[in-house]
C-alpha cells in the first residue's frame, strides 16, 4: 500500500522511500540557510580560539614557574646587548629544556620553550644587529644540527635570529653578503619538517642565487624526500628573487621524478605568493614593519608561469578564468 508524507503529501510505494525522500517541508525558514550553519561554525571557531588562548596562557605560566631565576636574569642581561650573557642564555635555555624533555615532562618542556621563545629570539636578534654575522656564526658553530636525535632544543630560536639576518642582509647588501654557513645551517633542517625547527628554517629560500651555496640544487635534490619543506621554502625564494624562483619552480613542475599530485602541490605556492601576505616565518618578526616590503609579480614572470601551469595540465582543475589564488590548497 502507498505511504503518504504527512508534511508534503507526496506518496511512496515503500516505507523506506518515504523515510529517505528529501521533503521540502524540512527546509529551514531562514531565507539564507547557510547563515545558521555559518553561525554554528563561528561558535565552534570562537570556542576553539578561546580554548587555545587559555591553554597557551596556562602553558606560559607553567613555563615561567618552572624556569630558573638564572634563566630569567640572563635573559634580561642578554636583552640589553650583553654578548656574553646571550651565549650564556642559550646554554642555560638548552639545559633547562633538555632537563624536562629527557624526563618526558613534555608539558613543562613546551611551557619553557614557548614562554621564552619570543624574548630569547628578540635578544639574539638584538645582539646580532649590534655584533653582525660573527655572533650568529659562533652560535651556529656551537649548536649545529647533526641529526634529528641530536638536534639542539634551542635550534628554533637560533634559526629565527639567523633567518631574520639572512633576509635583512639580502635586502640591504645582496645575497653574496650572506655567509654560506648560515644557509648550510638552515638547509640542514629539512628533515625536521613537522617540528618547530623545520618551520623556522624555511627562510633558507632567501639564499637563492648565492654564489657559494646552491639553494636551487639543494631544493631539487630533496624534493622527492620532503616535499612540504621545499614547498615552504619556495615562497621565500619568490620573495627574494622571483625570476630565479620562477626558473626553479618551472624545473620542479616539469621534473618527472616528482609525482603529478606533488607537482601540483608545489605549484600551489603561487596562490600564497600572489596574495601578498607577509611571511609568517621567522616567528614574532614582521618583515613589512622593518623594511616596508611588499611582493608583486612581474607580469612577464606571471605570464610564463601561467604557460607552464597550462602546459602541465594543472589548469584543468581550476575552471575557465583561473588565477594563481585559485591554486591555494
Amino acid at each position: 500500500m502507498p505511504h503518504e508524507c504527512d508534511a508534503c503529501g507526496e506518496t511512496f510505494n515503500t516505507l523506506s522511500r518515504l523515510r529517505l525522500h528529501d521533503c521540502p517541508a524540512d527546509e529551514p525558514d531562514d531565507p539564507d540557510p547557510s547563515s545558521s550553519f555559518d553561525a554554528f561554525l563561528d561558535s565552534i571557531s570562537d570556542t576553539l580560539s578561546a580554548n587555545m588562548q587559555q591553554r597557551s596562557s596556562e602553558r606560559r605560566k607553567r613555563g615561567l614557574e618552572a624556569a630558573s631565576d638564572a634563566l630569567k636574569t640572563t635573559l634580561e642581561e642578554a636583552a640589553q646587548g650583553d654578548v656574553d650573557a646571550a651565549f650564556g642564555l642559550i646554554g642555560r635555555y638548552e639545559r633547562e629544556l633538555r632537563e624536562y624533555h629527557d624526563r618526558e615532562d613534555y608539558d613543562t618542556y613546551r611551557g619553557i620553550l614557548w614562554a621564552f621563545y619570543e624574548p630569547v629570539a628578540a635578544a639574539l636578534d638584538e645582539n646580532a644587529t649590534r655584533e653582525g654575522w660573527d655572533f650568529l656564526v659562533d652560535l651556529i658553530d656551537a649548536y649545529p644540527r647533526e641529526n634529528t636525535v641530536e638536534e639542539p632544543l634551542v635550534s628554533p630560536v637560533i634559526e629565527n635570529a639567523v633567518g631574520r639576518h639572512v633576509i635583512r642582509t639580502r635586502l640591504e647588501d645582496g645575497v653574496a653578503a650572506i655567509p654560506a654557513e648560515s644557509l648550510v645551517y638552515l638547509g640542514s633542517f629539512w628533515e625536521s619538517m613537522g617540528d618547530v625547527s623545520g618551520e623556522e628554517s624555511l627562510t633558507y629560500g632567501w639564499g637563492i642565487g648565492h654564489p657559494d651555496h646552491s639553494a636551487v640544487d639543494h631544493l631539487r635534490d630533496i624534493v622527492t624526500e620532503e616535499l612540504f619543506w621545499v614547498h615552504g621554502a619556495l615562497s621565500h625564494t619568490f620573495y627574494a628573487d622571483q625570476h630565479a624562483a620562477a626558473d626553479l619552480l618551472e624545473a620542479l613542475l616539469t621534473d618527472e621524478r616528482i609525482d603529478y599530485e606533488d607537482r601540483y602541490t608545489l605549484a600551489s605556492v603561487l596562490g600564497t605568493v600572489d596574495d601578498n601576505s607577509p611571511p609568517q616565518i621567522p616567528r614574532y618578526w614582521d618583515l613589512r614593519e622593518e623594511v616596508d616590503y611588499h611582493f608583486e609579480f612581474d607580469e612577464a614572470v606571471r605570464s610564463r608561469l601561467r604557460e607552464t601551469i597550462e602546459a602541465e595540465g594543472f589548469h584543468r582543475r581550476l575552471g575557465g578564468d583561473w588565477t594563481f589564488s585559485d591554486m591555494k590548497i
